[in-house]
């Protein structure tokens, strides 16, 4: 686990946070974001794992109803979009549909049941959603900002942290930067007040965390650092990169010179060779990713190894919080 330089040969990053003292798990909302296949749904259960083991109750929140978060933890599935289902001690999980988000929002605006259920079932009033930009994103950030303020009967907030399991980059910047668009378009009303207050916690880092996923790989590598700059121009902050699926060091820099200029003889000493030149050279060119990374973004890093397992399973998961958990309790 790394808050600093990755490796002796890449240059050391300064964190880029404000917010001194206050750990990622001590923010409302955890934000996951990454490029598609990076491991960001990993990431979000390993984070709600390492933030239930630190005391926090914790509820991990997945767009869309894909089912991924659930089979990670070897769980049924929820019922329906919005009803949430135990999925480790001390961690929840829940799926919001934005089109079953759109409706509720419609049945607390219209107030009248049975006319809110008329116009959510009406052709005009699909066409007016679909024709308005953001406003699914809205409503489904609304959805989470009363998720990060409800409590129960004796008043104590239900969950300590709210993880968002994010689309992927592109459309999850457009999820965050949606409120304060429509906070600044809508002048008077309900709209307004909500898209302010959504606005207000994504963009205060003391209550929101924002984390970009990456592979030490070309392509995620660029989308992030290019996502790192969106935000930063939304004026919303990077409170960490995560490094997925890190290959580990095992040989020095000479020691890989002299793997490209052994011969070795046998069948099974060539094997033994050609797995040890693959697994050098995929390192070396994860590296030059990583000093590209870290050069551009300033922004704490951690990372997270390569677990070389055919399948992602609970205990795998596990022992990902396991690293995770350190690092996000010390980030400022």
């Amino acid at each position: 686990m790394w808050t600093g330089p990755l490796d002796p040969r890449l240059p050391t990053v300064a964190s880029a946070s404000s917010v001194r003292g206050v750990s990622l798990f001590d923010r409302r909302l955890l934000v996951v974001s990454g490029k598609g296949g990076v491991g960001k749904t990993t990431v979000s259960a390993a984070a709600g794992i390492a933030a239930a083991r630190s005391g926090r109750r914790v509820l991990i929140v997945e767009l869309g109803m894909q089912q991924r978060l659930f089979r990670l933890f070897n769980s049924e599935p929820a019922p329906a979009p919005g009803v949430e289902r135990p999925l480790y001690p001390g961690v929840a999980g829940m799926s919001i549909d934005p089109q079953q988000a759109l409706e509720e929002y419609l049945m607390l605006a219209v107030r009248i049941r049975a006319v809110a259920e008329r116009l959510a079932e009406s052709r005009t009033f699909g066409y007016v959603a679909a024709a308005v930009p953001g406003l699914r994103e809205l409503v489904t950030l609304g959805k989470l900002w009363h998720l990060t303020e409800e409590r129960n009967r004796g008043g104590d907030l239900r969950y300590d942290v709210v993880v968002l399991d994010a689309p992927a980059t592109g459309h999850g910047i457009l999820l965050l930067r949606t409120p304060r668009a429509y906070a600044e378009i809508a002048r008077t009303g309900r709209v307004r007040d909500e898209a302010k207050a959504v606005a207000e916690l994504v963009e205060d880092p003391e209550r929101t965390g924002i984390v970009l996923v990456t592979t030490p790989d070309e392509i995620p590598v660029t989308e992030t650092i290019e996502a790192h700059e969106r935000l930063r121009a939304g004026g919303l902050a990077t409170a960490a990169v995560i490094i997925n699926a890190l290959y580990p060091d095992i040989f020095s820099i000479a020691e890989r010179e002299r793997l490209e200029l052994v011969a070795p003889t046998g069948d099974i000493a060539l094997a033994a060779l050609q797995a040890a030149r693959s697994h050098s050279r995929r390192r070396a060119n994860q590296e030059e990713e990583l000093q590209r990374l870290v050069s551009t973004v300033e922004a704490p890093f951690v990372e997270l190894p390569c677990l070389f397992v055919p399948d992602l399973d609970i205990d795998a998961i596990s022992e990902l919080a396991r690293l995770l958990q350190p690092a996000f309790e010390v980030m400022v």
